[in-house]
């Protein structure tokens, strides 16, 4: 049957994943541009720290993202040092790809300093016990299946090796979340309200952050804090943000609501933001944390 003239047939299989792919590529050149360097090399930055100088000579990176902590990784490891990371979207993954090889050209880092491969989170395609040191910066902790992830991390560790976790925690974002507060008081109801408590509780705090590696066996387990802030010029400018787009903004949107109702929460919510702060930046606080922990040594 031919399809009435304001409707298009159904895309074929090829055109929807050629469709999904160009998204995935728009959303890694999102990522470089406006995600890295306010937010993950931030978090990169608090890895490496607790990283130290030479990690070891086996490192697995989980959730590598376009590679821009999987460079530094390489570069600090113990000759033969290599780093094998991980992504779930191949277009991270092709990104992390030329940066390596552009290190390589350069004459900054060898070929076999990394291998990279698409793949989940977890499980990983890799053997039990073949990494001195696991990194994951912002996607093991984010896991849905929290415990599933530190057991992971402890299946790919060999006994003495060291987990490096970082995650935001609890007090990120509070300016926004304080007028929306305030918003859904005076213009919600009291289920939205609750649900806003309900997620910002939800959020781990430094105690939650630590007893989340020690549920899973490791030892020596620390947690490292940092704040710092990123400002907005307007509320427009917050909302769009690739950021907040890509982050944490769907799931304030179903605290909000649905359809009429979540659409006038945010225009009052945009409107007391611009209010608050005319005339100047709107600073949103980000709390970081690296959580450090060793896997028990065997005997």
């Amino acid at each position: 049957m031919t399809p009435p003239d304001d409707a298009a047939p159904p895309p074929l299989p090829t055109e929807t994943a050629a469709r999904a792919a160009e998204k995935q590529e728009r959303l890694a050149r999102a990522y470089d541009a406006e995600v890295w360097p306010v937010f993950g090399q931030r978090f990169a930055a608090l890895a490496l720290e607790a990283v130290g100088a030479a990690p070891a000579a086996r490192v697995v990176e989980i959730g590598c993202a376009t590679g821009g902590l999987t460079l530094e990784l390489a570069r600090r490891g113990n000759a033969p040092a290599h780093v094998t990371a991980f992504d779930e979207a191949p277009a991270f993954i092709a990104r992390a790809q030329a940066r390596v090889d552009a290190a390589v050209a350069a004459g900054t880092l060898t070929a076999s300093h990394v291998s990279l491969r698409a793949s989940p989170a977890a499980p990983l395609p890799v053997p039990n016990a073949s990494a001195e040191l696991v990194v994951s910066n912002l996607v093991a902790a984010a896991f849905p299946d929290a415990a599933r992830a530190a057991r992971e991390l402890t299946r790919v560790l060999v006994p003495g090796g060291r987990a490096v976790v970082t995650m935001p925690l609890r007090g990120s974002w509070a300016e926004f979340l304080d007028i929306f507060r305030d918003v859904l008081l005076d213009n919600g109801t009291p289920a939205g309200v609750e649900a806003l408590e309900h997620y910002v509780s939800s959020l781990p705090d430094v105690a939650a952050a630590g007893a989340w590696l020690s549920a899973a066996g490791f030892v020596d387990v620390a947690v490292s804090m940092s704040r710092w802030e990123i400002l907005f010029k307007t509320a427009r400018e917050f909302f769009f943000a690739p950021l907040v787009e890509l982050g944490p903004l769907s799931r304030w949107k179903r605290i909000a609501g649905r359809g009429e109702e979540m659409q006038d929460l945010f225009f009052f919510t945009k409107e007391a933001i611009d209010t608050y702060f005319r005339g100047t930046a709107f600073p949103v606080t980000i709390v970081g944390a690296v959580v450090t922990g060793r896997k028990p040594s065997s005997g």
